[in-house]
């Protein structure tokens, strides 16, 4: 059995209150007191069963320090939350300033002239949709308008953060796609104007074809027809190459121009004067047939002027009157005067 000593020591063990003696130093004594002697701080707290006072400091500092520290996070913790509040309300505005800014900025010159382009302008029908609906896109974001950034809590500071940095990111791509989409519809309009201005080339060339064979002998300077047939040459090498400019191609269908207008011209000239020719020579035939008519009308008024007075020449003795007779007669034995007057002698 254990004495009542070791039972103690048991109980302060279990209980994690055993004391630690003192360490020895000169004139103190270790073991119990002696008899006549006043106990001790540590025999009196030991016999009371309570810790000694070194110990209940260290606890109470402990609970302080444990207070501190939870007060410190507390306090930390809400000084933190108010500066990731504050630095998300700021980033928004910063962000919805930036949305503000590209709402109020017009787009491009190639966005501007590809938004006067019409889909029958523009050889791709496809590249014009695009820009249609890259362009309802982008003015759906502008009415949406600058996102708020009022939130009183951290979190919802940080929720319009991110939806104004997501509006952001999707009004710069809708730009961005509106000045892509308008590249492509220019590029388009081009190639469609680049199109239509070989396949007007080429009708005109075929049009000076054949102007050229039937001019053949019909113009009134040959040469005319020799720089039509120069333009064509230069036409047709121009389209044969594929590599043609519209000013290029628009330089040659205007020389091709001027050299039709030429043969058209000395085609003209030729026919006038062609025409004034005729106009001369029938003129003259027309003279020619009207003296010839004249003339027989002349002769056949001569014949029947003579048949007229043969009788009345036989009736005065050939002469065409009695008078005329009588100054030409000289009767035998008698004179007559010139008045027609006769005597007889």
């Amino acid at each position: 059995m254990m004495n009542d000593e070791a039972k103690s020591e048991q109980t302060a063990d279990e209980r994690g209150e055993k004391d630690v003696p003192p360490p020895a130093g000169p004139g103190c004594q270790t073991g119990s007191p002696r008899a006549g002697e006043a106990p001790n701080e540590h025999d009196v707290v030991a016999a009371e069963g309570r810790s000694p006072f070194w110990k209940r400091r260290v606890v109470w500092m402990v609970v302080v320090a444990v207070a501190v520290v939870v007060v410190a996070a507390v306090v930390g913790g809400m000084v933190w939350s108010r500066h990731v509040k504050d630095e998300a309300l700021s980033g928004c505005r910063q962000q919805a300033g930036q949305i503000r800014h590209l709402a109020g900025t017009s787009l491009g010159k190639d966005a501007i002239e590809a938004g006067k382009v019409g889909k029958k302008d523009v050889a791709d029908a496809k590249t014009w949709e695009a820009l249609q609906t890259s362009q309802k896109k982008l003015a759906g974001l502008v009415r949406e308008g600058v996102p708020a950034c009022d939130a009183t809590s951290r979190v919802a500071a940080q929720g319009q953060k991110s939806k104004a940095a997501a509006s952001l990111k999707s009004m710069e791509k809708a730009r961005a796609n509106v000045e892509k989409s308008a590249k492509a519809v220019l590029a388009s309009r081009d190639t469609k104007v680049l199109k239509d201005t070989q396949d007007l080339l080429s009708a005109k060339v075929g049009q000076a074809k054949q102007l050229l064979d039937s001019s053949a002998g019909n113009v009134a300077d040959d040469a005319t027809r020799t720089a039509l047939s120069q333009r064509i040459d230069a036409a047709n090498g121009l389209l044969g190459s594929h590599k043609g400019k519209v000013a290029d191609l628009q330089q040659t269908s205007q020389a091709l121009d001027d050299a039709v207008n030429g043969v058209n011209a000395s085609v003209q000239a030729k026919a006038e004067a062609d025409a004034q020719a005729a106009a001369a020579a029938a003129a003259a035939q027309a003279r020619a047939a009207q003296q010839q008519a004249r003339n027989r009308q002349g002769q056949a008024a001569g014949g029947s002027a003579q048949g007229n007075q043969q009788p009345e020449r036989i009736h005065n003795g050939g002469y065409s009157s009695f008078k005329e007779w009588m100054a030409h007669h000289e009767p035998l034995g008698n004179g007559c005067n010139a008045a027609g007057f006769c005597a007889i002698g």
